[in-house]
C-alpha cells in the first residue's frame, strides 16, 4: 500500500473596503499576532515530527522489498501490468494564515490542518472518504468555544457504482454545479461553511451533505438527478466572528438591551418531508459544454419574519421557505483559454421590506415575494507557461414592485485573479479579489502557497 504525504503552507493578506460582511472591529493587543504565529509554527513542526518518526518506524520494521525477488528473471521482454490498488491512503498538512492589512494584530485565521483521504475498492464499485483535524488559535479572539478551536470532522464518505450507461453515488458528498469561478447562481445543493464562508476555493466554502446521485447516459445527452433526503441550510455565524454579517450583528446588538427579540426559528430538518431534489441535462455542441439545471428545495439563508409582542417589541423569526430555481450554463475551451457563463431565475423569493417605506404596515410580516435574476460571465487564460489570469462579471437583479426593499435591487461587480508559479512550480503566488461596481465595497487578497510532496511505499 502506498502512502502519500503533502504539506502546504499558505499565507494570505486580505484588504477590505466597506465590505461589511468581511470587516473586523479593531482591538488592542499588538503582540497577539506574534503569539499566534509562533503557536502555528510550533504545532506544524510537531505534526511534521510525528509523521517523520512514523515513517522512519515503518521503514525500519518492513522487510527488504527485493528479498524474495528473482532479479535474474527480469529481462527486457518482461512486462508486469500494475493492478489498481484496493486500498489507497493519502493526505496532507496545511498551514493557512490569513491576516488583514488594517488589523494585523488580530488575524482572521491561523488554521493548521491535517487532512486524510481514503480510497477503497476497484472496478465497478468503489468507496471514498476523507476527514480532517483543524487547530486555529485565532478563534480565541472571538469565542471561548473549544469546539471552534479544535475541530475534527468526517468530510465526505460515499459509495460509487459505475456501469456502462449509468452511475450512482450514495452518501455524504460535495456536489458542485455551475461553471462560474466562486460566484455560482445554481450552486445550491451544498450549504456554506459558517466557519469559512469566504474561503479562497469554492470547495472549501461548502459542506458535504447526504444525498443520492444518479447519472444516465442517453446518447449525446447526459441526465443527472440528485435527491437530498433532508434539507441542509446555512448555519449562523457565531457572534463577533470575522464572517458575521453586518445585519445580523446589528440585530444581536439590539437584542442585548431588550429593544427587539430574536427567536431561534425552525430549520427544515424532517427526513423526506423536507427533502430537496435537482436535475441537470447536459451535452456538448460544437465544442460548447451546455447544461440546463433545475432545483427544488429550501433557501440556504433565512428570511426574517417580523411581528410584534404584546409589550410592543418587534420580534424577528428566521424562516426558510421552499422555492424553485431554473438555470443555464455554458463553457467553451480554447487552446489556452476558457469562456464560461451562467444564467439563473429564482421566482418568488422572500425579501425584507424597508421599515421606513410608507407602504410598510406594522401588522405585516415585513416580507415580500420577488423574482431574482442572476448572471455570470467570465474568461480565464494562461499566458507563457504558468501565468494565470481570470476575470469574471456578475450581476443580480430583483424584480421591481411598489414596496422598497431593505437590500439593493441591483448589485453587480467583478471578480479577478492573477497568479504565477515559481521555484519549479512548487510556489504559487498572486492576488485575487472582488470589486462591486454597484458600490457595496471591495476585497483584495494577496496570497502565496508553497507545496512539498513525498510518497512512501
Amino acid at each position: 500500500m502506498e502512502k502519500q504525504y503533502y504539506c502546504y503552507i499558505k499565507w494570505f493578506l486580505l484588504y477590505c473596503r466597506r465590505l461589511k460582511a468581511f470587516c473586523l472591529p479593531s482591538s488592542p493587543g499588538k503582540q497577539k499576532i506574534m503569539f499566534y504565529l509562533c503557536a502555528s509554527v510550533v504545532n506544524l513542526f510537531f505534526i511534521f515530527l510525528v509523521i517523520i518518526l512514523f515513517s522512519s518506524i515503518s521503514h525500519a520494521t518492513e522487510e527488504d522489498p527485493l528479498k524474495n525477488m528473482d532479479l535474474n528473471s527480469l529481462t527486457e521482454e518482461t512486462f508486469v501490468e500494475e493492478k489498481p490498488k484496493f486500498l489507497s491512503i493519502s493526505g496532507y498538512l496545511e498551514s493557512r494564515n490569513q491576516v488583514r492589512v488594517t488589523d494585523m494584530d488580530e488575524p482572521i485565521s491561523l488554521r493548521q490542518r491535517l487532512w486524510l483521504d481514503c480510497y477503497l475498492g476497484r472496478d465497478w464499485i468503489r468507496g471514498f472518504a476523507n476527514a480532517y483535524f483543524d487547530y486555529d488559535p485565532a478563534v480565541r479572539d472571538w469565542t471561548d468555544d473549544n469546539d471552534e478551536l479544535y475541530y475534527l470532522e468526517l468530510n465526505e464518505a460515499y459509495l460509487t457504482i459505475d456501469t456502462e450507461r449509468m452511475d450512482f453515488i450514495f452518501g455524504k458528498k460535495m456536489m458542485r454545479w455551475g461553471t462560474g469561478d466562486g460566484v455560482n447562481p445554481m450552486d445550491l445543493i451544498n450549504p456554506r461553511d459558517y466557519r469559512d464562508p469566504i474561503a479562497s476555493a469554492r470547495a472549501d466554502a461548502r459542506l458535504p451533505i447526504l444525498l443520492a446521485d444518479g447519472i444516465f447516459l442517453l446518447g449525446p445527452v447526459t441526465l443527472e438527478g440528485v435527491l437530498i433526503p433532508k434539507a441542509e441550510v446555512n448555519k449562523f455565524c457565531l457572534p463577533d466572528s470575522p464572517w458575521e454579517p453586518e445585519g445580523l450583528k446589528d440585530m444581536r446588538r439590539s437584542v442585548e438591551p431588550g429593544e427587539i427579540v430574536l427567536s431561534p426559528g425552525e430549520e427544515p430538518d424532517d427526513w423526506f418531508k423536507n427533502s430537496e431534489f435537482a436535475f441537470r441535462v447536459s451535452t456538448v455542441w460544437h465544442g460548447f459544454d451546455l447544461a440546463l439545471l433545475y432545483y427544488n428545495g429550501y433557501t440556504d439563508d433565512a428570511a426574517y419574519h417580523r411581528d410584534y409582542l404584546t409589550d410592543g417589541r418587534m420580534r424577528f423569526t428566521p424562516r426558510y421557505h421552499r422555492y424553485q430555481a431554473y438555470g443555464f450554463n455554458f463553457a467553451k475551451g480554447f487552446e489556452r483559454a476558457t469562456v464560461r457563463g451562467e444564467i439563473a431565475v429564482k421566482p418568488e423569493l422572500l425579501f425584507s421590506i424597508d421599515l421606513d417605506d410608507p407602504l410598510y404596515e406594522k401588522d405585516s410580516d415585513g416580507l415580500v415575494s420577488r423574482d431574482l435574476y442572476q448572471c455570470v460571465i467570465g474568461i480565464d487564460r494562461t499566458f507563457f507557461t504558468n501565468l494565470y489570469v481570470n476575470l469574471q462579471f456578475f450581476a443580480d437583479l430583483i424584480e421591481d414592485c411598489q414596496e422598497s426593499l431593505a437590500s439593493k435591487r441591483k448589485t453587480h461587480g467583478i471578480t479577478f485573479e492573477i497568479s504565477d508559479k515559481f521555484l519549479d512550480d512548487d510556489l504559487m503566488a498572486g492576488f485575487r479579489g472582488m470589486y462591486y461596481t454597484s458600490h457595496e465595497g471591495s476585497a483584495l487578497e494577496i496570497f502565496a502557497e508553497r507545496g512539498v510532496s513525498t510518497s512512501l511505499s
